[in-house]
């Protein structure tokens, strides 16, 4: 039983996590002051997407960069299923590799490393909340778009967006500097960033201490300790804590900010895209926990089948292997895709 639970833990820890290469030493970062003053990568493809697939559609966007055009295959193999609403940038990565790509996700990013990542020729698949449009969009929502260029003269960035189009002329969408931040920090300042293999140390020397997904937590954490330090933080802080507490293996603490976030109100789509608060409550045997959580998002989205997985590791943790099997057999009938619901099924299935 122990040793099931080691396999479990282990490929929980592994099932997220931030793609990290390995490495021989830390490249100096690219120093900002010596970035132009603007930088536009031109040779995009604007796609424009179906209901919820701007994921597979600004990933397309992103991997037009280095050639073929991709949607058609990304919707296939991201959103197999219908009623599928988001896609992990592990599984983008996973995509971009079958066409020869690499990629690196982090979190904590920054104005500046966008702009570093852009101006030495990398475009920036970026993460974030959605308000504009009519009806329920409105509504709080996760949104995917493709940083490609900047003004500093302008104090804009420039992009690439899949529901709102490239700009006049389609040199980029332009998004006010001042503006990035406050939509792009509900998703813990994500971003992935896909490149040639022969360019990873290109990419390594610009992320710097970046590179190492610990010292990239690291940072992060520091971003939301910075908010609730000075005083205005809210429940996207509080959830960013838990995020970048679980990525370090700081469970507790992480369980601690997500009950606190959950305590102090977040948008009902919120678990749509983010399952740290599972993986915390995981680590922590709050297993009855994982499962009302996953039931509350189940309510109001049936389509969200990584909600099925952690309900299968808890049910499975607790001893109820059939209901451990029903669950993982739903997750990966939702996304036939989903390795680890797969590996978790046979798993249970063959004890």
């Amino acid at each position: 039983m122990k040793l099931a639970r080691l396999i479990l833990l282990i490929a929980l820890i592994s099932a997220f996590a931030l793609t990290v290469h390995a490495q021989e030493a830390t490249p100096e970062p690219t120093a900002i002051a010596s970035l132009p003053a603007s930088a536009r990568l031109d040779g995009l493809t604007l796609v424009w997407q179906d209901i919820n697939r701007c994921s597979a559609a600004a990933l397309s966007i992103q991997i037009s960069y280095f050639g073929p055009y991709v949607y058609d295959a990304a919707v296939r193999d991201l959103n197999p299923n219908i009623d599928d609403v988001a896609v992990r940038f592990d599984e983008m990565i996973r995509f971009a590799e079958d066409y020869d790509l690499k990629g690196v996700e982090r979190i904590g990013g920054t104005l500046d490393m966008l702009k570093a990542l852009v101006a030495n020729g990398f475009p920036v698949l970026i993460e974030n909340s959605y308000f504009d449009g009519a009806g329920g969009f409105n509504d709080w929502m996760g949104h995917n778009r493709v940083v490609m260029g900047y003004d500093d003269a302008q104090q804009v960035l420039l992009t690439y967006d899949p529901l709102l189009g490239a700009g006049e002329g389609q040199v980029g969408r332009p998004i006010p500097y001042a503006d990035i931040d406050e939509r792009w920090r509900t998703f813990n300042r994500d971003y992935l960033v896909l490149y040639r293999p022969e360019e990873e140390a290109r990419v390594m020397q610009v992320l710097g201490d970046q590179w190492d997904a610990a010292a990239n937590a690291e940072f992060a954490l520091a971003q939301s300790q910075a908010e609730l330090d000075s005083g205005t933080y809210d429940s996207f802080t509080l959830f960013n804590m838990g995020s970048s507490l679980v990525v370090l293996g700081r469970y507790e603490e992480a369980a601690d900010y997500f009950d606190q976030a959950r305590q102090n109100g977040l948008p009902w789509r919120m678990f749509w895209y983010q399952y740290g608060a599972f993986q915390a409550y995981y680590n922590v045997g709050r297993y009855d926990d994982m499962i009302a959580l996953a039931q509350e998002v189940i309510a109001t989205t049936e389509g969200v089948e990584e909600v099925y997985y952690y309900v299968g590791l808890a049910a499975e943790a607790l001893g109820d292997f059939s209901r451990a099997a029903n669950n993982y057999q739903v997750a990966v009938w939702r996304n036939e895709n989903f390795t680890l619901a797969a590996e978790a099924l046979a798993r249970v299935q063959g004890s």
